[in-house]
C-alpha cells in the first residue's frame, strides 16, 4: 500500500449540526438494534428449553457484557484520538493509530480468552449459579469465550470507523451478523432441516460463526477499503507511545464501562438468592430493557466522533449544539420508550416464559426502571463527550456514583429488608440522580471551555 494513500474521512466540523448526527445515527441505530437483539433472539429460543437455562443465559449474560465493557473502553480511547487526530488531518498518525490498536485487540483477546477458560467453575459458582445451571453455562461459555477475538476486534473496527464519521458498513455488518445469528440460533439448537440439534451450546455456535463473518469483514475493511492498516517496522515501533495516548482515555473508559456489569454480576448474584426463577425473570426484563436502550447507545456512539473532531477543530459552537440536541432527544425518547414498555411489558416477558412468578417479577421491573431511562441515556452520551474530549474522569466519577454508590448498595438493602420489586425502584432512582449530575457537570465543562 502506497504511504500517499490517504484513508477516507468525513468532515463533521462543517454543515448541519443536526444533520450530520442523524446521518451517523440512522445506520448506527439499525446496527445496534440487531446487534442487542442477538441476546434477545439467544433468549428467546433458548427460552423455549426451560427457565433453568435461560437462568444459565442470565449469568452468562453479566459475564459476556464485562468481556464487551472492556471492548467498549478500548474503542472509547482510539475513537477519542482518532476523531482529534481526523479533525486536523493527519493521516500518517491515524494509521499508526488504528494498526497498534488492531494489534493490542489481538493481545487482550488471546488473554481472555485464557483467563476466561481458566475460571468457568469458580466464577459462575461465586455469581450463585447452582449445580443443574452450571451445566448448561458451560456448555455455552467455553465455545463463547473462543469467540472473544471475533467479537472484540468488530468492535474496535467499528469504533475507528466512526471516528473518521463513517458509520454505514458498520451498521449495515451488524444487521446481517444479526440476521444471520436469528437464522442459525433455531437452526442449531433444535436441530431443524438437518442441522445437528445442539441444544443450549447450538446458540453459542450461531454466535461464533456470525461473529466470524464480521471479524473477516472488518478486517478486510480497514485494509483494503480504508488503508489505514500498515504493519511496517516503522508504525509498530511506535507501539508504546501509541498505545500510552489511547490508554488515556481507554484506561479511565474501561473501568466506567466495566464496573457497571461488574455491579449487574453483583446484582444477579443478590437476585440468586430468591431462586432460579427470579434469575431467570430478571435476565428477561434486563434483556428488553437492552433493546429499549438502543437509541441511547447509539446517541453515544455518534456524538463522541461528532465532539472530538469539532475539539481538534476548535469548533465550539457545535459541540454547544450537538449537547443541547442530544439531551432533548435523551428525555422525549425516554419519555416516550417508558411509555411503551408500560403497555407491552406483561406481553413481551410472555414471549420467554410463561411462568407467573416469572412473568409477575419480570414485567416489575419494566413497570419501574424505564420512568428513569431518558436521564440514564444522558448519563451515556455525557460520558462519551467526556471521552472525546480526552477528559474521561467525569464519566468514571458519575457512573461510580450511579451504580456502586447508589444502585448496589440500594439494591442489597431493599432485597434484604423488602423484595425485589421494591428493589427495582432504586435502580430507577439511581439512574435518575445520576443523569442530573452528569447534565451539570457537561454544563459546566461547556462553560469553562468556552471561556478559554
Amino acid at each position: 500500500m502506497s504511504a500517499k494513500k490517504k484513508s477516507p474521512r468525513i468532515d463533521l466540523t462543517t454543515g448541519s449540526v443536526q444533520g450530520h448526527l442523524i446521518r451517523m445515527a440512522l445506520p448506527m441505530a439499525i446496527g445496534l438494534t440487531a446487534t442487542m437483539s442477538f441476546t434477545f433472539v439467544d433468549s428467546y429460543f433458548i427460552g423455549k428449553l426451560g427457565s433453568e437455562e435461560l437462568a444459565a443465559m442470565g449469568f452468562i449474560a453479566r459475564v459476556a457484557m464485562i468481556v464487551i465493557s472492556l471492548s467498549i473502553g478500548l474503542s472509547a480511547g482510539v475513537a477519542s484520538v482518532l476523531a482529534r487526530v481526523a479533525g486536523n488531518g493527519d493521516h500518517e498518525d491515524i494509521k499508526r493509530l488504528a494498526t497498534n490498536t488492531l494489534i493490542l485487540t489481538f493481545i487482550l483477546s488471546i488473554f481472555i480468552t485464557v483467563v476466561g477458560l481458566l475460571t468457568i467453575d469458580p466464577l459462575f459458582r461465586m455469581l450463585g449459579a447452582n449445580e443443574r445451571v452450571l451445566v448448561f453455562i458451560k456448555e455455552y461459555v467455553i465455545i463463547w469465550y473462543f469467540s472473544t477475538l471475533f467479537i472484540v476486534l468488530p468492535m474496535i473496527g467499528g469504533a475507528i470507523m466512526r471516528a473518521l464519521g463513517d458509520t454505514k458498513l458498520q451498521g449495515n455488518l451488524m444487521l446481517v451478523s444479526a440476521v444471520a445469528n436469528a437464522i442459525l440460533d433455531p437452526l442449531l439448537i433444535f436441530g431443524l432441516y438437518g442441522f445437528p440439534e445442539l441444544g443450549f451450546a447450538g446458540a453459542a455456535w450461531a454466535s461464533l460463526i456470525t461473529r466470524f463473518i464480521s471479524f473477516a469483514i472488518i478486517s478486510y475493511s480497514l485494509y483494503y477499503r480504508y488503508h489505514i492498516i500498515c504493519f511496517s517496522k516503522e508504525t509498530i515501533s511506535t507501539f508504546g507511545n501509541t498505545i500510552k495516548r489511547i490508554m488515556h482515555v481507554g484506561i479511565p473508559a474501561t473501568g466506567t464501562n466495566m464496573i457497571i456489569p461488574i455491579v449487574a454480576a453483583i446484582t444477579i448474584a443478590i437476585v440468586a438468592r430468591y431462586g432460579t426463577d427470579a434469575v431467570a425473570a430478571t435476565h428477561i426484563a434486563t434483556t428488553v430493557e437492552t433493546l429499549s436502550l438502543v437509541l441511547f447507545f447509539t446517541a453515544s456512539a455518534v456524538v463522541g466522533p461528532f465532539i472530538g473532531q469539532n475539539l481538534g477543530a476548535k469548533k465550539f459552537e457545535r459541540i454547544d449544539e450537538c449537547i443541547k440536541k442530544i439531551t432533548l432527544f435523551c428525555l422525549i425518547w425516554g419519555a416516550l420508550s417508558a411509555i411503551i414498555l408500560w403497555g407491552l411489558a406483561p406481553f413481551i416477558v410472555k414471549l420467554f416464559r410463561e411462568e407467573e412468578a416469572i412473568v409477575s417479577l419480570a414485567t416489575s421491573y419494566l413497570y419501574v426502571v424505564p420512568i428513569s431511562y431518558g436521564l440514564y441515556g444522558l448519563v451515556m452520551s455525557v460520558n462519551a463527550i467526556f471521552n472525546s474530549m480526552g477528559n474521561p474522569m467525569p464519566g468514571v466519577v458519575i457512573s461510580t456514583l450511579r451504580v456502586f454508590f447508589l444502585q448496589l448498595p440500594l439494591f442489597y438493602f431493599a432485597s434484604q429488608y423488602y423484595d425485589l420489586e421494591t428493589a427495582f425502584i432504586f435502580i430507577s432512582i439511581s439512574n435518575a440522580i445520576a443523569g442530573v449530575v452528569a447534565y451539570i457537570w457537561i454544563k459546566g465543562t461547556l462553560n469553562k471551555l468556552r471561556s478559554t
